[in-house]
């Protein structure tokens, strides 16, 4: 009998009987002590139901361990299969973990040769009629990380400036991209050639230079 219910079924029948047979032996125990009362032979009656409770004792306390045992090797079972299962998460997420140091690591990297190339290609950009207001903060001293802070609003909202404890009045709505603010000063500097047409000596160039502006909004 190795199945805990059955274990637990049989328990509950023991005590069952034991509580008849209890209610056994006081019932031959008033009847020996009528007999002797009477002058008569007792019978031995309790003696055999008290044997028979020795017995029933000793089977309760049998199952009890078994119960008992059969508890614990269920309890190390589960034990077994949380640690697993925790072990498994953690697989999963110690891949996560990597992606974030790599990111983390390459971040590190970029950022300084981003503001560095940002600051020898400043003076270029901007002579060829380039539009950096979206980046240009980059090399400011009080406001460094300003277009970083901004990416990674873009990126994930205000999970990361949370998580990294970045106190900004930046909202969502006013995040950018790296790659989007650079596309806003790409944008600037391929209009510059429309700019030059328009101030054509020649008319006709410079018409249409201009009617492609200001279809441009520019």
């Amino acid at each position: 009998m190795k199945n805990k219910q059955e274990i637990e079924t049989r328990i509950a029948e023991l005590r069952d009987e034991r509580a008849r047979l209890t209610d056994e032996l006081d019932k031959a125990r008033a009847e020996e002590r009528d007999a002797l009362i009477a002058g008569k032979k007792p019978a031995s009656t309790s003696a055999a139901i008290i044997t028979r409770l020795g017995i029933l004792d000793e089977a309760l306390a049998e199952l009890q361990d078994r119960l008992a045992a059969s508890q614990a090797s269920a309890e190390r079972r589960a034990r077994t299969v949380r640690a697993e299962n925790a072990l498994q998460a953690t697989a999963e997420r110690a891949k996560l973990a990597n992606a974030v140091d790599d990111a983390l690591a390459a971040l590190a990297a970029a950022w300084p040769a981003y503001v560095e190339s940002l600051r020898k290609d400043l003076g270029a950009t901007s002579a060829a009629g380039g539009d950096l207001t979206a980046v240009e903060r980059s090399l400011t001293n009080n406001r460094a990380a300003e277009p970083l802070v901004k990416a990674l609003i873009h990126a994930g909202e205000l999970t990361m400036t949370r998580a990294l404890g970045i106190d900004t009045p930046i909202r969502p709505r006013h995040a950018i991209s790296l790659a989007a603010a650079e596309e806003r000063v790409a944008e600037s500097l391929r209009t510059e050639p429309l700019r030059v047409r328009a101030e054509s000596p020649q008319p006709n160039i410079a018409r249409q230079a201009q009617r492609e502006l200001e279809e441009q909004g520019k």
